[in-house]
């Protein structure tokens, strides 16, 4: 994961939201956008003496056994509520509205859409990479 496909994800959203059509793509790519993001930052990590340069990585290495699999969105939310707190509600609310958008509901408000925008600008301003 990337910070030019956070980038490319971020800016089809920009695009989308300024359509004014579509909101459930423009939540989709405002939470990919973050998921790279917040990815970006936190890798590499050193843990327990061992650096991880990616998460791909980190998720196959810590979840090689099927008996302690964890999905890797629950471990992205894991990871982002340990290294970057003050991130974690946006995040929380782009990924619950991102599963809604994609596999309840894809009707979603311009409300929504403007609030997912914001969620990710949010987690970019507490970035440091």
């Amino acid at each position: 994961m990337s910070k030019d496909h956070a980038i490319h994800n971020e800016n089809t959203c920009d695009y989308l939201l300024q359509s004014g059509q579509f909101n459930d793509w423009v939540v989709t790519t405002a939470f990919y956008s973050a998921l790279h993001y917040v990815c970006n930052e936190i890798f590499p990590l050193e843990q327990n003496g061992l650096i991880y340069n990616n998460f791909e990585i980190y998720y196959r290495i810590i979840f090689k056994s099927n008996a302690s699999k964890k999905s890797k969105h629950d471990v992205i939310i894991s990871l982002v509520s340990l290294y970057l707190p003050m991130c974690k509600r946006a995040y929380m609310s782009l990924f619950d509205w991102c599963m809604a958008s994609r596999y309840t509901n894809y009707i979603v408000s311009s409300q929504v859409a403007s609030n997912a925008r914001k969620d990710l600008e949010h987690i970019k301003r507490h970035l440091s990479k």
